[in-house]
């Protein structure tokens, strides 16, 4: 297995005897990489213990945590526009990236932010600076560990491959900042024959009240030199599923060879979600019972992995 590949996975729901029995399974499946999610590194930060715990089991296995999600939503999406919470939004993400650093990760990745957007309505002229001048009180705390902040496309106006890109040039020539290049998410809003705006999920005219939905094509072109990391994950183009690479549209031969070609690509990380039925997001691609680690392993080794 290519060892910059960290799976993502559910050990923020996982008793301690849960984890230890997962990482086993995935190390017997050949995989011992993994990504701190945004929700175990909130953990973290509120728990000391559960630092000590997956550190202890980084040396008992052995295996690596080494990439992360910082944490997101209305207190750490970059772009928040209330003046009170934006001190605290600094703060925790110079604590979660010291502690993702001890942990030997190298990239950051985090979200613009939708929110004050797509529900409070807030102009994209007030929020892009806002989350310009996040990152700018970040960098420096990159700079010191050896990490890249590395911002993430998304479905929503403000995490478009266009705005990102438009932040992250703020910083050129700065290795501490990047992307994070999100597969799902940019096939989300990719044109395609016959591709149909009606038959978006009830979210996505949310996302862009104002003009409605914008396709955006070649999103991977436009990021290809920034990009560091990836989100890596299936839908049917039009709902965020994070589904299995193969059980969506996606064309895996062509969107493979473009991401390892990537010339500044740090790690790969796999963003699946494990359960079936529905969620806020759609019915979901996997079967009933949801999708198993001998599943995700064998499925990502097709994937060139």
């Amino acid at each position: 297995m290519d060892e910059r590949l960290h799976f993502n996975y559910i050990w923020a729901k996982l008793d301690e005897e849960g984890v230890r029995r997962s990482v086993r399974e995935f190390l017997d499946n050949g995989a011992n990489r993994f990504v701190i999610t945004d929700t175990l590194l909130g953990q973290m930060m509120e728990d000391g213990e559960k630092i000590e715990f997956f550190r202890k089991v980084c040396k008992d296995f052995p295996v690596f945590f080494s990439t992360v999600h910082a944490p997101c939503g209305k207190y750490h999406d970059l772009n928040i526009p209330q003046k009170e919470l934006r001190e605290g939004l600094i703060k925790d993400h110079i604590r979660a990236m010291e502690i993702s650093a001890s942990f030997g990760c190298r990239t950051y990745t985090v979200h613009v932010g939708a929110a004050p957007y797509c529900y409070d309505k807030y102009p994209l002229e007030t929020l892009r600076p806002l989350a310009v001048e996040a990152v700018e009180k970040l960098v420096p705390t990159a700079e010191k560990l050896g990490m890249v902040i590395a911002v993430e496309n998304s479905f929503e106006k403000p995490n478009s491959a266009k705005e990102v890109l438009g932040i992250v040039r703020h910083f050129e020539g700065n290795k501490a900042v990047g992307v994070c290049y999100d597969t799902g998410h940019a096939h989300c809003m990719a044109p395609g024959p016959g591709k149909d705006k009606s038959k978006y999920q009830p979210y996505f005219p949310v996302c862009w009240w104002e003009n409605g939905v914008e396709w955006e094509d070649h999103a991977l072109d436009l990021l290809k030199e920034k990009v560091v990391t990836c989100h890596i994950h299936d839908n049917d183009g039009y709902g965020d599923l994070h589904g299995m690479p193969f059980d969506g549209t996606i064309c895996w031969e062509k969107l493979m060879k473009d991401l390892f070609s990537c010339p500044n690509m740090i790690d790969f990380q796999t963003e699946v979600c494990f359960q079936s039925g529905k969620n806020w997001a759609g019915e979901l691609l996997a079967p009933e019972g949801g999708y198993s680690i001998r599943k995700i392993t064998d499925t990502f080794r097709k994937l060139g992995f």
